[in-house]
This record gives structure tokens, sequence and C-alpha cells, in this order.
């Protein structure tokens, strides 16, 4: 069943999902890095998600700041994209060696998302008239907790910050180590 017409729908519906599954990412970064929600892009956020995130709350599931729910609703929209995806229709997933696969392209999407924001938010404060937009605010809101420990052992010098560029040697890092033995577990299930 592999017609043309089949391909162009698949690509619309992972295209579909995958732009839900940023929402619900960005979502979760903004609850953990206390964003403002006077941000225009963080109250379309909260709009786009609230409503299945609402139904979703009446059982509270919460770690310190961190919303349980959100997650379970990434690794899920996660999955559904892993499970639509051509590329891996030739793989004989289980049921819960798709649910580690999903964990770590969860875990590989959000630190996807705060990379291309460190980024964005490293050129954006090249066009001084440009940082008093919503998104480029939003950015700083998401990137600063993260700089903020890197700051505090290699402050800035000569007016050269260099904590988004060991920000996304760590990101890079964090993907090598903790990665390869997520996905390496799908093995075994």
């Amino acid at each position: 069943m592999d017609t043309y017409s089949v391909n162009p729908a698949v690509f619309l519906i992972i295209t579909i999902v995958s732009f839900i599954q940023f929402f619900f990412v960005l979502r979760f970064l903004c609850e953990i890095m206390r964003v403002s929600y006077n941000n225009q892009i963080t109250q379309l956020i909260v709009k786009f998600t609230d409503p299945i995130l609402v139904p979703l709350r009446i059982i509270p599931l919460y770690f310190g700041r961190v919303d349980l729910i959100i997650i379970i609703v990434i690794v899920l929209i996660t999955a559904l994209k892993i499970y639509l995806n051509p590329n891996f229709s030739s793989f004989e997933y289980s049921i819960n060696a798709l649910f580690i696969a999903a964990v770590a392209f969860a875990i590989k999407e959000v630190t996807d998302i705060i990379f291309y924001a460190v980024i964005i938010g490293a050129i954006g404060t090249w066009f001084m008239a440009y940082n008093s937009h919503p998104i480029f605010i939003l950015i700083d809101e998401i990137c600063e907790p993260l700089y903020r420990p890197i700051r505090k052992i290699i402050p800035s010098t000569s007016g050269i910050d260099f904590s988004p560029i060991i920000l996304l040697v760590a990101l890079n890092l964090l993907q090598m180590i903790i990665l390869p033995p997520i996905f390496n577990l799908t093995r075994y299930f």
C-alpha cells in the first residue's frame, strides 16, 4: 500500500503531530524554567495545550515543580510519531520498546529545542532592534536559568559571554551520554 497518495498524507500527519509535540515541549520548558505568562507567545502555547492538559490534570502528578502529565503526553505523542513514521515501519517494536524509544526521542526533542533556542538567542543579541520581540523574550527566559550556573563558574570576560557555547557543548554531551543506553534498552523488550 505504498502508493503516491499515501506518502504525502503520512508526511502531513507526521508534520501535524510534530507541531503538536513542539507545543507540548515548549509548554514543558515554560513550566520548568518558570517563564512569565505575560508573554504573547507563552499565552498562545498555554491556549493550545490547555484543552488536552486541563482534563488530564484531574489527577495531580507532580514531582517537585515538574508536571508529570506533560511528560506523559509528550512521550505518548512521540510514540505516535515513531509509530506513524514509515522509516520505522520495518522495525518491529513491541509496545514496551516503542515507549522506551519514545522516551529517548522525547529527551532528544527537548534538548534539540533548547539547542536551537540558545543559537537563536545568541544570534538575536546581535540585533538590538529585535530583542524586545516576544519570541526573543521567551527564548531568553527559557535559556537564562541554564546560563546562570555556567556564569557562576565562568564569568564573562571582556564582554564576551561563553555560557551559550558551553551550554551547547553540554547539550551535545548529554545526548551522547544519555540517549544510546536508552535506545539500547529497546533490544531487551
